[in-house]
């Protein structure tokens, strides 16, 4: 075997690993993510609570995407991973710091309006007396959740250096050590009260203190190379700006999306819509978050490496293998999510009466609307990462503008018809829109374009229908059981059978990646004796 072989071949273990360290620590984000709702729904019993609590989250979320979310994984991950990888590891490590600098002094100022002018920024989302006290309460606790952004930028920021220079493992459980002081602060003090509110999400700005400090031990190495520079005239940094722009306001896109899911939540004749809906968009998010997102951000530092280094054929090679991984996993989950809607709903959040059955149908329609996105926004999120990785950041943007637009006329369109499930069928719809945009502006380049991609999609769409087919006449037959236990065992029996019929089917239809995962197993099994 040769030298590029090996070394071709030690770099693939290596992404498998990453990616699977990175998916682990998703895992474990998402599952106490999902603890974090389940205690919301129990602590605010009362839905004006639960509402407040949930809606105050919307604009500071806005800002942190707007200012600096997207353009860290983006932008500063692949432009320094480029710069150690060419040998200009010093002047990557300047350009990045002044862009933090920036930032951080950009954001602070923000940060601070934000708090001063809380209530007329939530004054936006007005609908009349009944959402008043909702619209009051978000904007109340959303005083202690703008200052939570800067804590959560400077995390976010040693996660994105970290993973230029391929430290996974320091990143990977940050945000679950997040989401537990999370749900201690609101085991502690949540309740249905205005002080117990404050409380909560003063609680929530300590949890991201803590989780900026784990970031900068764990990556202290790395970190200390970089220093507070002001130096907004370097030719370096407006570079970086640059590449930047396009990425912040595409990132912000998918907030401004949930503004206006919520804009239209709020306005439906009953109270408890935006929690409902924050129930289906972390439980759509669960396969979404854990496959679509970690192959993506394990694939980007190493895809921008092959751009830089004209590989074009490594590029197509590895972004094909990419896609078509996440789809081989997210495509059965949304399948699922689809058929089972509320009784995945209500296994993972009806803990207490509190959280009613119909609750639990509610959020249940809205997930049955979101799960179209699973798959659609798995080719979404994998597609921006491939031009961020080759320096086309504007077609991100663009794709983000036209799903921005075509957002709040569909859910006009089909709510009234379709009632709340028309908010996460719009939001599906628009990330159908915005997936054809980016695989045809993508594919017109030959030599990047992934490959093999149809006859995949073909097999997989048929083993889906069967699945789906054969998990309805199973539900419909055995249906749920009283009793949570009853319930958890049941919804973990169909899961479990409508898994191993997927994986059956493909290796029948002789898909590659069912035959890559027995291969992998294969060895673990071997070197495990």
């Amino acid at each position: 075997m040769t030298s590029d072989k090996k070394a071709g071949r030690s770099s693939s273990n290596n992404m498998v690993i990453a990616t699977l360290l990175v998916m682990l620590g998703l895992v474990f984000s998402k599952g106490s993510g999902f603890l974090r709702d389940i205690f919301v729904g129990i602590k605010f019993s009362d839905p004006v609570f639960r509402d407040g609590f949930t809606l105050a989250f919307t604009i500071p979320d806005l800002v942190y995407n707007l200012l600096i979310g997207g353009s860290i994984q983006s932008a500063i991950t692949p432009s320094l991973s480029a710069a150690v990888a060419s040998g200009k590891e010093k002047e990557g490590i300047r350009t990045v710091s002044i862009f933090i600098s920036f930032f951080s002094v950009l954001l602070v100022a923000v940060c601070a309006l934000g708090v001063i002018f809380s209530h007329p920024l939530y004054s936006l989302f007005g609908n009349g007396e009944r959402s008043a006290m909702t619209i009051d309460l978000a904007a109340s606790a959303s005083r202690w959740l703008f200052p939570q952004i800067v804590f959560m930028m400077l995390a976010a920021l040693c996660i994105g250096i970290l993973n230029a220079y391929k430290r996974f493992g320091s990143t990977a459980f940050g945000p679950t050590i997040y989401n537990v002081c999370v749900l201690i602060a609101i085991l502690v003090f949540a309740g249905n009260s205005l002080p117990q509110l404050m409380r909560t999400t003063f609680g929530i700005m300590l949890a991201a203190a803590v989780y900026f400090l784990y970031q900068a031990i764990v990556g202290r190495d790395k970190l200390k190379q970089f220093r507070f520079i002001w130096a907004p005239g370097d030719a370096g940094f407006h570079k970086l700006v640059r590449r930047a722009l396009p990425i912040l306001i595409s990132a912000s896109v998918v907030q401004l999306n949930m503004l206006i899911l919520n804009y239209f939540a709020i306005k439906l004749p009953d109270d408890g819509n935006v929690f409902a809906l924050r129930n289906a968009s972390t439980t759509w998010q669960l396969p979404y978050g854990i496959f679509a997102v970690a192959i993506g951000n394990v694939m980007l530092p190493s895809l921008a490496e092959f751009y830089g280094k004209k590989d074009f054929k490594g590029a197509s090679e590895l972004l094909s293998s990419r896609l078509r991984s996440a789809l081989f996993l997210t495509i059965p989950s949304a399948g699922f999510m689809f058929i089972m809607n509320t009784d995945v709903i209500k296994a993972i959040f009806k803990w207490s009466p509190a959280y009613t059955d119909y609750d639990a149908r509610r959020a249940g329609a809205l997930l049955a609307g979101y799960s179209i996105a699973i798959i659609t926004h798995s080719v979404v999120f994998i597609m921006n990462q491939a031009f961020y990785a080759i320096g086309k950041t504007k077609v991100p943007l663009m794709a983000g503008c036209i799903g921005l637009l075509t957002n709040p006329i569909c859910c006009t369109l089909l709510m009234p018809s379709l009632g709340a499930m028309g908010l996460t069928l719009s939001y599906s719809v628009t990330s159908i829109l915005q997936m054809t945009v980016l695989c045809v502006v993508y594919c017109r380049n030959k030599e990047l374009r992934p490959h093999g991609m149809l006859t995949f999609i073909g097999k997989c769409a048929l083993t889906l229908v069967i699945m789906c087919a054969t998990l309805f006449v199973l539900n419909m037959y055995y249906p749920a059981p009283v009793g949570k236990v009853n319930e958890l065992i049941a919804i973990s029996v169909k899961f479990v059978a409508a898994g191993a019929l997927y994986f059956a089917l493909t290796v029948v239809f002789r898909v590659k990646e069912s035959s890559e995962w027995i291969s992998k197993a294969l060895k673990l099994v071997r070197k495990s004796h």
